[in-house]
């Protein structure tokens, strides 16, 4: 499809920097920074969460496309996993999960965590469609319905 339509699409290796977010945000920054011709970003749960992070500050006119973006992941994930499996890991720096749609486990570090903490809401400056299922069982539509509700130029 992207031959035929003249589209050049990069897919990039969310988890090449690491498996917090502010590793997945450079990921995203240094393929900005290395082809500046970029129109449209888009990125699923944690990679549009990524994405919307990773673009504030920058003056380039992109639009972003996120679908199901991870937004407030901090306080889905413990609301999740509730309050005495968030001090274990906070206590053991690590837990174990088995992301959905994934065959094997993944140990992640508490600063992912602490990582989470402060980039759950970025503040979205750019023009933004958000596609999120109403009946999404990892996030909530109603943190996508808030993330709109504070940038009026999201659709």
């Amino acid at each position: 499809m992207e031959n035929e339509l003249g589209w050049e699409v990069n897919s990039l290796e969310m988890r090449r920097n690491g498996w917090n977010l502010s590793s997945q945000v450079r990921t995203v920054q240094e393929a900005i920074n290395a082809d500046s011709s970029y129109d449209v970003l888009m990125g699923s749960s944690f990679g549009g969460l990524a994405i919307a992070n990773a673009v504030q500050g920058l003056s380039q006119d992109l639009r972003l496309v996120l679908l199901a973006p991870a937004f407030g992941v901090y306080d889905t994930l413990a609301k999740q996993i509730g309050d005495a499996e968030l001090d274990a890991w906070k206590k053991d720096d690590h837990k174990t999960f088995l992301p959905p749609g994934w065959e094997e486990e993944v140990r992640i570090r508490w600063s992912f965590m602490e990582d989470a903490n402060e980039a759950s809401w970025p503040k979205v400056s750019h023009r933004t469609v958000i596609l999120h299922g109403t009946n999404d069982d990892v996030v909530p539509i109603e943190n996508s319905r808030a993330a709109m509700r504070s940038s009026p130029i999201m659709e």
